[in-house]
């Protein structure tokens, strides 16, 4: 994957999500709050394809072996799906989608 942003850029954020965590699963859950906490919900990404709204994290159902789980809807239907299959349509919320990408090792 191609980054828009700086890698020190990404770094830092990350750095910022996870500065007092201890092992994975605890910087698991500082990467999943820092998007909870700053993507813009609702916002418009492609699925497999197709526009989808993505109206929030699925805090319940993500975990360090699934991932983050994004909250979708579509026709008016809602789904999860993991947030790494998403891609974002507006670039407030891409910086976000890369540095997600870059803490998995993307």
């Amino acid at each position: 994957m191609k980054y828009r942003t700086n890698t020190k850029e990404l770094k830092r954020m990350i750095e910022e999500a996870t500065v007092d965590c201890y092992d994975e699963e605890e910087e698991f859950m500082g990467i999943l709050y820092a998007l909870a906490d700053n993507l813009s919900f609702p916002f418009k990404a492609k699925a497999l394809g197709e526009t989808v709204e993505v109206i929030g994290i699925d805090d319940t159902n993500s975990s360090l072996g699934r991932g983050v789980i994004a909250k979708v809807r579509k026709r008016g239907k809602e789904y999860t799906i993991g947030l790494a299959e998403l891609e974002p349509i507006d670039d407030e919320n891409a910086i976000w989608f890369e540095m997600y990408h870059y803490w998995l090792g993307e």
